[in-house]
């Protein structure tokens, strides 16, 4: 079940594939809510960075999930699509910062 991979379309018109067991801690099951979450952040986020790094283009999707819950996407682009690889529950205030900072915010 964690390895089926669902498409879902940014807010640019780009077909991010979404992996069900990205925002999973090690010990967790599934969880249909955090995995609906994470489909309503790339579709509809607060912030979207772009960054390129060592020649590899990523984008960053960053979203309010609750009154206390954030979640952080990112999503690289490999292989001619776009594909989640690391999904951050509540980012800290630096990491937010520094993304910013060093990205390009297309949203």
């Amino acid at each position: 079940m964690t390895n089926e991979v669902t498409p879902v379309t940014d807010p640019l018109g780009n077909t991010i594939f979404l992996s069900q067991g990205i925002c999973m801690d090690e010990n967790q099951k599934t969880d249909p809510e955090v995995y609906d979450s994470a489909i309503t952040v790339i579709q509809k986020p607060a912030i979207l960075v772009k960054m390129e790094t060592d020649h590899q283009l990523e984008h960053y999707y960053f979203r309010s999930i609750g009154w206390h819950n954030t979640m952080l996407i990112i999503a690289s682009f490999k292989n001619g699509r776009w594909e989640s690889h690391k999904c951050v529950r509540n980012p800290s205030s630096e990491v937010l910062s520094e993304l910013l900072k060093n990205g390009k915010q297309l949203i």
